[in-house]
């Protein structure tokens, strides 16, 4: 499992580089490029959302290519700043303050049926256009974003096998402390002190102390989305969202924290692009 594991991370992360710094910039005939790609991943995403929500029929067939002909639309049609703050903070406070009453209630998704192909947009496309953004201001940019994921995952990884006691949510994922989550908070502050701010439009005009603040929040959410993910899996007895991922499960499993980072990332972003 663990030689399965890094052999396909050794091909996903070169490939995930190479897209994120050597496709087309967008403003060019080659921002097509990213947009696809992009949908791609909303492809694969929206195929097992639909399998993880419980939808049926017709609606759960077509569902993947819908989302990705909605999300193409978007990408075209979403084009101004202000319109596209609107639809980050939309996302934002869907992250920030539904999510805890949604994990604190365990609401059930089977509950919705064929509904949750709306939750299921409200969830991947504000992401996807997040990461159409966020290249916007540059590949470091972007990666520099992505990695927070990173730098959480891995620290409340270490920091959790070694202090974890006090369980932070055991009825959705037993094997998170909040020890673990405490050290992935710090790895984020210590990630975001050395990070260079000129990456971002302004950022060197950002006190540290407001840079932690958004580490602090960006992280909270990156959590909330680990959790709502293993809830959904939970609640439907799924270990995995798929097996696309050869040692990793499902693009889902490796993108659930993204999907609340990205948004949220890009909303603080456009905020100061604007004002």
């Amino acid at each position: 499992m663990l030689k399965t594991r890094v052999l396909t991370a050794l091909f996903l992360l070169p490939l995930l580089l190479a897209a994120i710094f050597y496709l087309p910039q967008m403003g060019t005939t080659g921002s097509l490029a990213w947009i696809s790609f992009c949908g791609l991943i909303m492809v694969a995403a929206s195929w097992e959302w639909q399998r993880l929500s419980g939808m049926q029929g017709f609606v759960a067939k077509v569902y993947p290519v819908l989302t990705a002909v909605i999300f193409a639309l978007l990408s075209q049609l979403i084009y101004t700043p202000s319109m596209l703050l609107g639809l980050m903070l939309g996302a934002s406070v869907f992250w920030l303050f539904v999510t805890p009453c949604w994990l604190s209630k365990k609401w059930k998704l089977a509950n919705a049926a064929n509904l949750n192909i709306l939750l299921g947009w409200a969830l991947l496309l504000p992401a996807g256009l997040a990461l159409i953004v966020l290249r916007t201001a540059g590949p470091w940019a972007l990666l520099s974003v992505l990695a927070i994921a990173w730098v959480a995952d891995s620290a409340a990884y270490f920091f959790g096998k070694a202090f974890g006691k006090h369980k932070l949510a055991p009825l959705i994922s037993p094997g998170k402390s909040w020890e673990g989550a405490a050290g992935g908070l710090l790895g984020v502050l210590i990630y975001t002190f050395f990070l260079p701010k000129h990456l971002f439009f302004h950022g060197e005009l950002l006190s540290l102390a407001a840079w932690l603040a958004i580490a602090v929040i960006l992280t909270a959410v990156s959590v909330m989305g680990d959790l709502l993910e293993s809830l959904f899996k939970r609640q439907i007895g799924m270990k995995d969202s798929s097996n696309l991922l050869p040692g990793h499960g499902g693009v889902l499993d490796r993108v659930d924290s993204l999907l609340a980072i990205l948004p949220v990332a890009c909303a603080i972003y456009l905020s100061f692009l604007l004002f």
